[in-house]
């Protein structure tokens, strides 16, 4: 009699294992990527602010330009305008990351993992202390871990993909014996540079652009 193939290649390999096993990938996977997403979000906030803070500041030297006729060889009417430009993007920025609320997501997920750690840890001491369970033992807690993880789930949101795919990269030798096309090192280097964009890229451009503009507007006018 012939072995039965794997059905399931990647990091789904576990659904070829006991529930428990499964239960086990489940919690631990989605723990990690809830935890990165708090990390993620709070990294955010925290360039959200500064770049809004290089907005306002280029608003008021901006300002300060037409104040104290600084390089009066261009047109009131320029500056003017520039100064307008300028106040219109620091509102809708504003408007738009404040509403994004990146603290208390941030915040939310933290709670959601620590939440999925409790029963990650209840799993991890039921496995491992717990002498030779019975089937009826296994069945029960499988069970009532499950409709506890199901719970979490239901009472928060979920995270980005981007937080999955760090989740993997963070653990290479894992995903190198169930998927191994996940952490070559091209891949690898796709996901960071997908995350520093997710995370950097957006307040880079808002920092760096708004000054060259400005300086190229100033010199095509002189």
């Amino acid at each position: 009699m012939t072995e039965k193939a794997n059905q399931f290649t990647g990091p789904k390999q576990y659904l070829e294992k006991s529930f428990l096993e499964e239960l086990n990938y489940k919690i631990w996977s989605t723990k990690a990527s809830r935890f990165n997403a708090d990390k993620r979000l709070k990294t955010k906030a925290k360039f959200s602010n500064i770049s809004l803070a290089f907005l306002s500041a280029y608003l008021i030297i901006a300002s300060l330009i037409s104040v104290y006729n600084i390089n009066s060889g261009n047109s009131e009417n320029i500056i003017n305008y520039i100064i307008t430009a300028l106040s219109i993007l620091v509102l809708v920025v504003s408007q738009f990351e404040n509403a994004q609320d990146y603290k208390l997501n941030a915040r939310i997920f933290h709670d959601c993992g620590l939440e999925l750690s409790l029963l990650y840890n209840d799993l991890r001491v039921f496995k491992t202390l717990k002498s030779k369970p019975s089937e009826y033992e296994v069945y029960t807690f499988a069970k009532n871990l499950s409709e506890k993880y199901q719970t979490v789930l239901r009472n928060y949101q979920n995270h980005s993909p981007i937080d999955y795919d760090i989740f993997q990269i963070n653990n290479v030798n894992y995903f190198k014996t169930v998927a191994p096309e996940k952490v070559t090192p091209k891949n690898i280097k796709k996901v960071k540079r997908r995350y520093s964009w997710e995370i950097y890229g957006w307040y880079s451009v808002m920092i760096i652009l708004p000054p060259i503009l400005i300086l190229g507007i100033i010199l095509i006018v002189n």
